[in-house]
């Protein structure tokens, strides 16, 4: 036998060393003084109180990891556990096994892209991932099969068209949204767009808004004719008339504050009662992020959203700390208490107004609503509707939560020509009831959170109920893979989330009636799990039954909102409505 080395190689010590504070059991060898690990906090919390990604973050920040990505790219090497979480900062993600390499997730804030950056987009898709994109419900852009070794050269593409990826995962304030038709919306009160993009600029250039507690969303809802989901968003600023009071706020252009919205918690964004100016809204969201830093859970992650602070804290103490640090920005904005009852009311949403051509409130220019199956684009559309943005629009694409583009200013005489374009690129202007306002998340097939194949099976569904009806009201189908819902599931019409099926394998379980805005509700369970292989004849059955049942020109929406529990059950066929 060899003689082993005595003691421990300093590799060895300073495993020992890490583990053992982990576990508290330093005092012990230290006489139980106060180490210096133990004094440390993190915004009050003792480092060994954090939870493990919070660790990470404290141990390196996510802005100071390029040195290691540069190490990374020129090995190979993919991105794994703390490190790929860190490494989401950046907007890359590991998304194996289900899908090789990494996806990248892009910054669009408020949804705007130009002609010539589609363009680059679809090289980079094709050049440097796998030969596609998918526009995600927050109106931003993904790409996947990145391997490693592309990473850098794909930032630095991006940066040469004026894009990023950095602040779309993990702890950051994702892709500001803001109404897709800002700015040439007929019904919009105010164009919010600059405030979106100003915004998310200052958040990108403030060290301490980045690495926060949580994933946090922000929306700039105009009150014009498309919704932006503001009411999903964890701040959703929201545009009012205000009339004449005596509050003491001037009649004109406010935008109303809501907070923490959070559907697949089951929870909207509240009205908080407050107001303020339009261009004090870069202010106070920065305000309410610093609370949020500085107050938000970081022991656990299942507690670390912004909801949770609120229901822990109250909204009217998160309010008063939000008013205290616009005070120390020196800046005099001041938050207004009014409730809504001085709003003038909103124009309703068109449900459909996402697709197709329709009038800008700029004489003779239109916008064209571009139909996608689900998000998807190859590189030759992107570059496309590039070229087509660029030859007849005003070089302005805009993307929605409904995961489809918008082509702006289109002359009325270039309409045609431009949709000639677009059906030449395999695309449409067109859309059924039922495919206009479906929207899947990536699934299984490329999300190792997933428990189902949504994009493939939410196509089908369409597909099948579009050959067995024609509606004429819409229905909203939402499909999403696991309960982080990122396509949102309860406020859909129809809602399916990826789960188990009886036998063990891919299934839904199925909700009905949900809504945002103006129709804002949470769907309601009807049955699951249920096979994937069954929803197809068993939502055709529901349809089959809203249509025979319901009143004259009644929505889904309103039909299976007037059932009770038992009555949503009466839409099941038998063999299900039995298994329920």
């Amino acid at each position: 036998m060899s003689e082993q080395p005595a003691g421990f190689s300093s590799e060895q010590q300073q495993y020992l060393v890490d583990v053992l504070s982990r576990l508290n059991l330093h005092r012990a060898f230290q006489g139980g003084g106060t180490t210096q690990a133990e004094a440390e906090t993190v915004y009050g919390v003792p480092l060994e109180d954090l939870c493990k990604e919070e660790i990470a973050k404290h141990e390196m920040h996510p802005l100071d990891m390029w040195r290691k990505l540069e190490e990374w790219e020129a090995n190979g090497h993919l991105a794994a556990g703390l490190d790929q979480f860190l490494l989401r900062h950046l907007g890359f993600f590991n998304v194996e096994p289900n899908s090789p390499g990494y996806m990248m997730r892009l910054r669009a804030p408020a949804n705007i892209l130009r002609g010539d950056q589609m363009i680059a987009l679809g090289d980079i898709a094709e050049d440097l991932a796998g030969g596609y994109a998918h526009v995600t419900t927050r109106g931003s852009l993904q790409m996947r099969e990145i391997m490693p070794g592309r990473v850098i050269p794909i930032i630095e593409r991006l940066q040469e068209v004026g894009l990023t990826a950095q602040g779309t995962g993990a702890d950051s304030a994702r892709n500001l949204t803001a109404s897709p038709t800002a700015g040439f919306d007929p019904l919009e009160l105010i164009d919010l767009k600059k405030y979106a993009k100003r915004l998310s600029t200052r958040i990108l250039r403030t060290r301490e808004l980045q690495g926060i507690p949580r994933k946090f969303n922000i929306s700039f809802d105009n009150a014009g004719s498309l919704s932006c989901l503001s009411d999903t968003n964890d701040i959703g600023f929201l545009a009012v008339d205000v009339r004449e009071n005596d509050r003491g706020a001037e009649p004109g252009i406010w935008c109303r504050i809501h907070l923490g919205g959070i559907t697949g918690h089951k929870d909207f964004a509240r009205d908080t009662g407050l107001i303020c100016r339009p261009e004090e809204t870069v202010d106070v969201a920065e305000a309410m992020l610093r609370v949020f830093v500085e107050h938000g859970d970081r022991t656990n992650r299942k507690k670390a959203r912004l909801k949770y602070l609120l229901d822990g804290k109250g909204f009217d103490w998160f309010c008063d700390r939000t008013q205290e640090t616009l005070d120390g920005f020196g800046t005099g904005v001041q938050l207004r208490r009014l409730d809504a009852t001085h709003d003038a009311p909103r124009p309703p949403i068109a449900r459909q107004g996402h697709i197709g051509v329709h009038r800008q409130k700029q004489d003779g220019l239109n916008y064209i609503g571009v139909a996608l199956e689900l998000g998807r684009l190859s590189p030759e559309q992107m570059r496309g509707l590039g070229r087509i943005a660029q030859k007849y629009g005003g070089d302005d694409i805009r993307l929605t939560v409904w995961q489809n583009p918008l082509i702006a200013h289109v002359p009325d005489d270039a309409v045609d020509a431009a949709c000639a374009e677009i059906e030449a690129l395999g695309l449409t202007t067109k859309a059924t009831a039922f495919a206009a306002g479906a929207v899947a998340c990536t699934g299984r097939w490329g999300c190792k959170l997933a428990a189902a194949y949504t994009k493939q099976d939410a196509l089908r569904l369409v597909r099948h109920l579009e050959s067995r009806f024609t509606l004429d009201q819409p229905i909203n189908i939402h499909a999403t893979g696991c309960a982080n819902s990122c396509a949102q599931h309860y406020i859909g019409d129809i809602g399916l989330i990826g789960a188990a099926a009886p036998d063990g394998g891919e299934g839904y379980n199925i909700v009905l009636g949900g809504g945002s805005d103006q129709d804002q509700g949470l769907a309601r369970p009807l049955c699951g799990p249920v096979a994937a292989g069954e929803i197809l004849a068993l939502l055709e059955h529901v349809v089959g039954q809203y249509l025979a049942r319901r009143a004259p020109d009644q929505s889904f929406l309103d039909f299976t909102r007037s059932l009770d529990d038992a009555g949503l059950q009466s839409l099941l066929p038998a063999a299900a409505a039995a298994a329920a």
